[in-house]
């Protein structure tokens, strides 16, 4: 875009194959960051084919007579046939998962050319949703260039790992008789804790979570912190109707060298939500501890690989 004056009236030039330009490249760097973000396993020239479609409808938006193009509903409909175009969808949850991280990525990187654009005081201009560049000044070029390269580098690990995160964490429904728990449990891929007698793996879970459906003598253990005192356990555990259920599970804290003893039983049944359906794990055992497992409560159980089904 360009501005200049001809015989005493400012006259603005607006370049089509720049802005065509300008935008293509501003679409891909929505979608990439949205392709990688969400995690898609689309082939990268759909990624171009969604950045040029929104490319074109920018040219068109700023031709006389297409001014309908600037309604919000036809905006929606582009955006989805983006979507369509350059991912890979093969369920609504999909589709919602992609529309969701597209509009957020596009906020965002709209917030920050407005942010360029007052810093600067000059280049960028936003006119009926399409980018124009007055003037292709080099510096907003170089610290466009350095802020992705920034963006790229510091944020997406932070934000890849809060989203595997995320990812790690399974519900789990556990069964004693006909008490029923629902605990959110982290997938820790370093656990490998297991009872060394019977083999079977342990599900670690916080004591405030599973307190309701355990019998009084056991609540009293952890109430008085006494799970580390073998000789109050099996005091309490001798005369207990869950006696057949329990087991004591020996453990090594990380960077530690002291054997420390977990307090564990044999739930009647446990199954795990994973790929969108509940699966039952035949064999495993309920340890407890007598703290957090998360600073911000956002799960209470900790569980291993081995029972991924």
């Amino acid at each position: 875009m360009a501005f200049c004056v001809k015989d005493g009236v400012g006259v603005e030039y607006r370049y089509l194959d720049i802005i065509w330009l300008d935008n293509l490249l501003v679409n891909f760097i929505v979608v990439w960051i949205t392709w990688k973000v969400s995690g898609n396993t689309a082939p990268m020239w759909r990624l171009w084919c969604s950045a040029c479609v929104g490319a074109v409808y920018a040219v068109f938006l700023i031709l006389p007579g297409f001014y309908l193009l600037a309604w919000f509903p036809v905006k929606v409909l582009l955006s989805l046939a983006m979507l369509i175009v350059g991912f890979r969808i093969s369920s609504i949850k999909d589709f919602f998962k992609l529309f969701g991280f597209f509009y957020s990525i596009t906020f965002l990187l709209g917030g920050a050319a407005f942010g360029f654009y007052y810093f600067f005081n000059a280049g960028i201009e936003v006119s009926t949703g399409i980018f124009l560049i007055r003037d292709f000044p080099v510096k907003i070029v170089i610290f466009s260039i350095v802020f992705i390269i920034l963006l790229h580098r510091w944020l997406w690990p932070l934000l890849q790992f809060k989203l595997s995160r995320h990812q790690l964490i399974y519900q789990m429904e556990i069964w004693f008789g006909s008490d029923k728990l629902r605990i959110d449990s982290f997938l820790d891929t370093g656990n490998e804790l297991t009872d060394p007698i019977s083999g079977l793996p342990v599900m670690v879970v916080e004591f405030d979570s599973i307190r309701a459906v355990l019998p009084s003598e056991i609540q009293k253990i952890f109430e008085m912190s006494k799970e580390d005192c073998l000789d109050y356990v099996t005091q309490a555990m001798a005369n207990s109707e869950w006696i057949n259920r329990f087991r004591i599970v020996p453990y090594y804290t990380i960077g530690g060298h002291t054997e420390n003893l977990l307090i564990a039983f044999k739930p009647d049944r446990a199954l795990i939500l994973a790929d969108d359906k509940w699966t039952e794990i035949r064999d495993i055992l309920i340890g407890i501890r007598n703290k957090k497992l998360s600073s911000n409560s956002e799960y209470q159980g900790l569980i291993q690989p081995q029972i991924i089904p």
